[in-house]
């Protein structure tokens, strides 16, 4: 008898997890106290190359509107969301742009998406994609369906994945050529030293 109500409860506890996941709790978690760091690593499979291309670096978010992406490899790289602006450097072709950022531009999909997600912005969210959440007994799936797209075109979508009761740790982003890129994301390390980082990169970004 108790060797079968443990078996019971064993059970059920998958379950209880799974009944609690919910879109709101997933972006609760993504959303940083004071600033947060993810580690990523990239993949860019496109169809008019025969090799894939990858890279990897870090991701920081800082509430309301700041997310900055510092790709390390193959080349150094910094790419920041700061409210309605979009900050961009590579000091290899001495490149800079500073413009406004357009949701609608596909190559700015994953930038828009990380910084929704990274901020725990869901109304953000919901300004631009329609939403849909699932869960499992391990795991949750979030699919972003761009709402806007060219007549002739398949929208964006972005699918972000992660495990119960965690944060994100998969990303893809689908566009409507059929180039996708994916990404391997670290759980989020958050405090004020990370937020003293931003601080720094978003200054040099600015100073190029």
């Amino acid at each position: 008898m108790i060797k079968k109500i443990a078996v019971v409860l064993l059970l059920s506890l998958p379950t209880l997890g799974f009944a609690q996941e919910s879109i709101e709790s997933v972006m609760a978690r993504m959303k940083p106290d004071i600033a947060v760091q993810i580690a990523y690593q990239e993949t860019r499979y496109m169809g008019l190359l025969d090799d894939d291309w990858h890279g990897s670096g870090y991701l920081y978010a800082q509430i309301p509107d700041v997310m900055l992406k510092q790709q390390l490899q193959p080349e150094v790289e910094m790419m920041a969301a700061e409210g309605s602006q979009l900050i961009y450097s590579k000091p290899a072709t001495q490149t800079f742009h500073q413009l406004q950022i357009d949701e609608s531009n596909p190559m700015m999909a994953s930038l828009t998406a990380f910084k929704g997600m990274m901020t725990g912005n869901l109304v953000y969210l919901r300004q631009l994609y329609n939403l849909k959440f699932t869960t499992s007994v391990l795991s949750w799936k979030l699919e972003m369906i761009a709402k806007e797209h060219e007549e002739n075109e398949p929208p964006i979508k972005i699918i972000m994945q992660g495990m119960n009761d965690q944060a994100a740790n998969k990303m893809a982003v689908i566009l409507p050529d059929g180039d996708r890129s994916s990404y391997e994301l670290s759980q989020p390390q958050q405090g004020v030293a990370i937020k003293a980082k931003l601080a720094d990169l978003l200054q040099s970004l600015k100073g190029h």
